[in-house]
């Protein structure tokens, strides 16, 4: 399980420059928020981003939904209805939206250590259409056989030509645990190390009405352990601007899980730069390269083949996300004030593996304290 990389030097991606903004400073002279201000948080949509002093401990709630809409893509390319009913699909996927909560628990027993515990409920919802002209003309003659075509969906045996249906799911997804080690701290440079363990908590056996397996996508879990190391550096905190970089690789360590797949590898690189407005208010601008890899493996009951999102050669490939947010120190509290991220996230680049909806936007909202 490995992934395709759009680039072996990506850890030099660009970083995008946030504009100024005219925000007035809302904090008396001499009254900080904290030691690093609304900087301690550089982006909403990112994880283990930062570490705190030994004895602090951090409660925060996050919140990300990423919506995929549009023509169908394979690789780089549009895909039209008449080429995916070629091969081999009645209908395919017109949009999905993925919700996840989070749950931000983090404590540092010393300078140097950081714990976090961050469990996930996830909701999937897609909407099908039918893009088969031929679909139901011979239904009840028995003249073909469907086979694993359309048996699944809450008992929609066909999908009719031009006819839309909304599924969804919803529940806990995998829990990660990490650990991060601080490396330097210093007012020009931070560097810390993380190792995540993703715990297989998400369901990966949800079904459709008729007892056939979900869309890969839409189960809860990966139903693997997986190990996800991760560095971060960042600098210029002493000054209005700052920049930071992380990067990432979540390794399944299985090859199957309980249904008998297992989703790909996930590497991560991204690198951002910010501008402190005030000391209430600091903006951000991001780039980041997500690749992922194919499905390897088969579920191991009955399941449909009717669109390219039942079939797992049709998951993972590269993305380049640009993104833009905001981090807001809030007028309540004391020294410790509960932090407010924003951050709205395009992409600007997709390869796709096999035949999928594309990524249309992604949206990162996170609120915590520090105590």
């Amino acid at each position: 399980m490995t992934c395709n990389f759009l680039m072996c030097g990506a850890a030099a991606l660009p970083l995008l420059l946030a504009l100024p903004a005219n925000a007035q400073d809302n904090v008396p002279e001499g009254d900080p928020i904290t030691v690093e201000a609304v900087t301690l948080h550089p982006s909403a949509g990112l994880m283990n981003d930062h570490v705190h002093d030994g004895g602090e401990f951090m409660i925060g709630l996050r919140y990300t939904r990423q919506a995929f809409d549009g023509p169908n893509r394979s690789g780089t390319d549009e895909i039209s209805d008449a080429d995916i009913l070629t091969a081999g699909y009645t209908r395919r996927a017109t949009s999905m939206t993925m919700d996840m909560v989070m749950l931000d628990l983090m404590f540092a027993p010393s300078d140097n250590l950081t714990l976090m515990v961050m469990p996930h409920w996830m909701r999937h919802e897609m909407t099908m259409v039918g893009i088969d002209p031929m679909a139901g003309m011979d239904m009840g003659h028995g003249g073909m056989d469907h086979g694993d075509m359309d048996m699944g969906h809450g008992g929609h045996h066909s999908l009719g030509f031009g006819q839309t249906m909304t599924h969804a799911t919803e529940g806990f997804g995998d829990t990660l645990v990490s650990a991060s080690f601080k490396f330097a701290d210093t007012p020009a440079l931070k560097a810390h190390g993380t190792l995540g363990v993703w715990l297989p908590t998400g369901a990966v056996d949800r079904r459709n009405g008729d007892g056939t397996f979900v869309h890969y996508g839409m189960q809860g879990g990966s139903g693997t352990l997986d190990i996800e190391p991760m560095l971060t550096v960042s600098g210029g905190g002493t000054g209005a601007f700052g920049w930071g970089a992380q990067a990432s690789y979540r390794y399944r360590t299985s090859d199957a899980n309980d249904s008998g797949f297992a989703f790909g590898d996930r590497a991560m690189v991204t690198g951002w730069t910010s501008y402190r407005a005030s000391n209430a208010v600091s903006l951000t601008g991001r780039l980041a390269l997500e690749s992922e890899g194919a499905i390897v493996g088969h579920y191991n009951g009955p399941h449909n083949h009717s669109a390219p999102s039942d079939r797992q050669e049709n998951y993972g490939g590269d993305v380049v996300l640009a993104a833009l947010g905001a981090n807001f120190a809030l007028p309540v509290g004391g020294a410790m004030r509960p932090q407010l991220g924003l951050e709205a996230g395009v992409p600007i680049y997709q390869d796709l593996n096999g035949i999928q909806v594309p990524q249309d936007w992604r949206l990162s909202v996170s609120l915590s304290q520090t105590f």
